[in-house]
């Protein structure tokens, strides 16, 4: 049976992306396992998990567009910006009215940058912010480009507010509650935070870990072809033995881009860019 693919997990709240993978290790016996942007623990939802040598493929799905909902509580600000931390500021609620709110929703949708925090995963010098952070010590990250594609607010039940939001690689959703809060002169924190999509894969489309086990797994394994946005380019089985051993290939095909390639047989054969003059370079094998 084929070994190599995604698995599409809704992760519990309370665990790291890592010990999600050290599940996995466990229950399908495979050591090459990773995932395609991690989670926070308090964090829930789609977690898009590279099986074997689909590791390969994981900075395709980590580029792509995320969607999260997200609650937040207005009042107080934390060191995490989430729940987990301890409180740093507190402040009255102020009440807004439809105007202030739907500015606030236009600065979102406004935003080109944003400075990650200090409880994060970047590295400093070699060490994570937040191993800083935990510290004590000052922890001063560069802005980063950010893109907010959408942003809705879902509910409204002072001191909660629900919003949905489709975000940019890097951006970090706790930042962006604050920000938020802070156009409406609020403090805010996330108190609950659930990714729902990435890129066309949906949270409907993704199982829990207690419904895996040993006998099943294999059973929920989605190949590359049916998880990557990439066009598909079919080869003879003479063209595809030479794709295989890394050898470029002319077509007649100029998709000007990256695509997949599959033979003629329907055997998915990896990643490959086309120039103008139809020149198939391999980027990434997975057959031989």
């Amino acid at each position: 049976m084929n070994n190599f693919g995604f698995l599409l997990i809704d992760k519990p709240e309370g665990i790291t992306s890592f010990q999600v993978i050290a599940k996995l290790r466990k229950i399908t016996a495979i050591r090459k396992i990773g995932h395609t942007g991690t989670l926070d623990p308090f964090a829930t939802g789609l977690l898009p998990i590279c099986i074997g040598k689909a590791t390969r493929l994981a900075s395709y799905l980590s580029s792509s567009k995320k969607t999260y909902i997200a609650q937040i509580k207005l009042g107080s600000k934390t060191d995490t910006g989430d729940n987990t931390g301890i409180v740093t500021d507190q402040k009255t609620v102020m009440e807004f009215n439809d105007v202030q709110l739907q500015n606030a929703i236009d600065a979102m949708l406004a935003l080109e940058e944003q400075t990650p925090p200090a409880f994060s995963a970047i590295k400093v010098n070699g060490k994570r912010a937040y191993e800083l952070a935990r510290k004590g010590e000052n922890v001063k990250l560069q802005p980063r480009p950010v893109k907010i594609h959408s942003f809705e607010i879902m509910s409204t039940e002072l001191p909660f507010i629900t919003y949905k939001a489709c975000v940019s690689k890097g951006t970090y959703i706790r930042v962006l509650s604050e920000t938020f809060a802070e156009e409406l002169d609020n403090l805010a924190t996330t108190t609950a935070l659930r990714r729902t999509e990435i890129a066309d894969l949906h949270i409907d489309n993704a199982i829990t870990l207690p419904e895996l086990n040993a006998d099943n797994w294999q059973k929920y394994l989605i190949s590359p072809r049916d998880v990557l946005s990439l066009p598909e380019l079919f080869i003879s089985l003479a063209d595809a033995n030479k794709f295989c051993h890394g050898i470029k290939i002319m077509t007649d095909s100029k998709f000007l881009t990256e695509c997949l390639v599959v033979s003629e047989n329907d055997t998915f054969l990896g990643i490959a860019s086309v120039s103008e003059d139809g020149l198939l370079s391999p980027r990434i094998v997975f057959s031989s």
